[in-house]
């Protein structure tokens, strides 16, 4: 039996299609400003499409933990998957406070180190502000969700869609006036759970328990029309504005959430009765780490880039090479990273011995007998 034996194929593939859509979001920011010119273009079409990295990151969140029976257990929650997320997240925003103070002086560092309860050591991890409230309360979700009917399921649902997703997209469109004025949901009259995402997380679990999923064609229909509307609607919009305008784009709209629902059930509808192998196993493993890492990469890669190769990424085989460049540089240093035993688990949240048959140097040499 293979080392990604037992591991499913659909939750594997995902989660490192989600890393490598957040690390071209990221990368391709720059891009995105420029408006008009052929690189704005590929750069809008590929970022529509990865639209739907964080929302899919949810979901999985929420299908793998709400399906666990050890969810519930309050020891399981403090000991095991609580400090996955929040030792790892307290590291690396420990070593950009401590980069920000080499760089730009004390000062500097405490100006991130104050706020940190409230803002995040770098923009990308705002992810997982967001993620740690739902794993503090995944045990009473977990309870909850074992004790729904799928009508009530439905009806859950069904709330998030219409006072979290259908509502911020409709008054986001809106322009400034009375009527949207008229749809500002008071502060004490809201169901925007922990910024909405809370919602993501369980559609995941809903869409897991789904028995009966829709047919190929419905989901790659629903899929295809979903990322046309985001990235017509995002041109539209960006010509009509004069400014790149992503509001079309964001996580909490609905063709965000469409898109991001059809490609979970798509990729779970391949999967059935998949399992990974070695090499979606290994970049799964480091999908976590590199999220932690890439916007560090981001910043290196900015120097580097404009010292050693070219003054701007202004093409589009430029902006390929250059995000392979920083998806590389990641991938190997989180590799490095996991194959050292009192450095794995701080960095990236991953047993060493998991990672030892999974994603770092000793794996390359794991032989597990069939």
């Amino acid at each position: 039996m293979s080392a990604g034996a037992g591991r499913r194929w659909d939750y594997d593939l995902l989660r490192v299609a989600s890393m490598l859509g957040v690390v071209y979001l990221h990368t391709a920011a720059g891009a995105l400003r420029q408006l008009g010119t052929p690189l704005w273009h590929f750069s809008n079409l590929i970022s529509s499409l990865a639209t739907a990295a964080v929302p899919l990151f949810f979901m999985l969140s929420g299908a793998l933990l709400l399906a666990h029976p050890k969810t519930a257990e309050l020891h399981t929650l403090f000991t095991k998957r609580l400090p996955k997320v929040l030792v790892p997240l307290l590291v690396w925003s420990a070593v950009v406070v401590a980069a920000e103070g080499l760089l730009a002086g004390p000062q500097a560092a405490l100006d991130k180190l104050i706020p940190l309860l409230n803002t995040p050591a770098m923009v990308p991890y705002w992810f997982l502000y967001a993620l740690v409230p739902m794993y503090l309360i995944s045990p009473f979700l977990k309870v909850m969700a074992d004790g729904l009917s799928p009508r009530q399921w439905n009806y859950l649902i069904g709330l998030w869609l219409v006072f979290t997703i259908l509502w911020s997209s409709v008054t986001d469109l809106l322009p400034t006036g009375n009527l949207r004025t008229a749809l500002t949901q008071h502060w004490t009259l809201n169901l925007d759970f922990i910024g909405g995402y809370l919602g993501y997380f369980l559609l995941g679990a809903r869409l897991e328990r789904l028995e009966r999923l829709p047919s190929r064609r419905t989901l790659w229909g629903s899929a295809a029309v979903c990322f046309v509307i985001i990235a017509a609607g995002t041109a539209w919009l960006s010509q009509r504005t004069g400014v790149y305008d992503e509001r079309i784009k964001s996580y909490l709209h609905l063709f965000a959430a469409l898109l991001a629902a059809a490609l979970f059930l798509l990729v779970r509808s391949y999967g059935q009765g998949r399992y990974s192998g070695r090499g979606l196993v290994c970049l799964s493993g480091l999908s976590f780490g590199v999220y932690l890492v890439h916007p560090l990469a981001i910043q290196f890669w900015q120097q580097a880039w404009t010292r050693w190769i070219t003054p701007a990424v202004d093409t589009i085989p430029l902006q390929i090479g250059y995000y392979l460049a920083i998806l590389a540089s990641c991938l190997l240093g989180v590799f490095l990273l996991s194959s050292v035993k009192p450095l794995c688990w701080a960095f990236t949240g991953q047993k060493f011995s998991a990672a030892c048959r999974e994603c770092n140097l000793f794996a390359l040499l794991w032989r597990n007998p069939s």
